[in-house]
């Protein structure tokens, strides 16, 4: 069974980004729920296994957009050059 950072005891719960992401008082830094588990892994009883999987699933749900804008712009630029183009050519 694979071990993920939502059923690590070192997750802290109060301490939070945005739904899925949490600071691990070991790491010292935000961590997604759904991250493998480090090697300072401790395994959590306190919370069950719903609890642990409603966490993975937040994690699941993260948004990842990793678009840089620079896309967008060279995008916007060539649908630019092209509607021009169109416009000389009379359409």
């Amino acid at each position: 069974m694979s071990k993920y950072c939502s059923d690590c005891a070192f997750l802290n719960l109060k301490d939070k980004k945005m739904d899925g992401i949490y600071k691990c008082k070991k790491c010292k830094s935000y961590v997604n729920t759904t991250m493998d588990a480090c090697n300072q892994f401790s395994l959590d009883y306190s919370r069950n296994w719903y609890s642990k999987s409603t966490l993975y699933d937040e994690g699941k749900n993260v948004s990842t957009n990793t678009t840089p804008m620079a896309s967008y712009v060279v995008i916007l630029i060539i649908l630019s050059i092209l509607y021009f183009i169109g416009k000389l050519n009379g359409y």
